[in-house]
């Protein structure tokens, strides 16, 4: 077969016209699909910055499951470890969440001690809507507790969703005596 000068280029321009459509694709199908290969779709723990005055804590993650509540850490659920992260009474908090919980949507859980006794306040958060927010603590409504909770996709039956990871911190002042805890909280409510 002699092509001409003409063929060949014609052929020379649609072999590199399909070899950049197969690139291009490729590169496309990969991206798109390297979350499913790593198995979470994140390199990362999910975490909180906490920040008070100058000072700056990374929270990790109180008790952690997989989407369908398996695979927890730690096993035990009574065995967590709450970060220790206090606000005095006239500051605030500036609280900050990983991209990898704000992505999606999750319950922000805020616990004061009024002059009433406690209050809580879960604020659920729309995906993609907060990175960051303050919290106060003042002498009527003192910062005792926050935690960062993240849905699963279980079901608890009453259309209400489980919870499939914790970020908690114990922010009461330090030296306040809570009522009927001790020296301080074990760990937030899950309210």
């Amino acid at each position: 077969m002699n092509l001409s000068s003409a063929d060949k280029k014609a052929l020379t321009i649609i072999a590199a016209v399909v070899v950049a459509f197969v690139v291009i694709v490729g590169g496309t199908v990969a991206v798109l699909t390297r979350d499913a290969w790593s198995g979470d779709g994140s390199d990362e723990e999910p975490y909180l910055h906490l920040a008070v005055g100058d000072r700056l804590v990374q929270v990790e993650p109180t008790r952690m499951c997989d989407v369908f509540l398996e695979n927890c850490e730690p096993e035990d659920p009574t065995d967590i470890d709450v970060a220790r992260v206090p606000v005095p009474v006239g500051e605030s908090m500036m609280l900050s969440v990983s991209q990898d919980i704000a992505e999606w949507p999750w319950n922000l859980v805020v616990q004061y001690l009024t002059p009433e006794g406690p209050d809580g306040t879960v604020v659920p958060m729309r995906s993609n809507s907060t990175y960051t927010t303050v919290l106060h603590s003042s002498p009527e409504r003192i910062l005792i507790a926050i935690e960062v909770q993240l849905p699963s996709v279980v079901s608890a039956g009453d259309d209400t969703v489980s919870m499939r990871g914790y970020l908690a911190a114990d922010t009461s002042p330090e030296g306040m005596e809570l009522p009927g805890s001790g020296a301080g909280l074990s760990a937030p409510a899950r309210g």
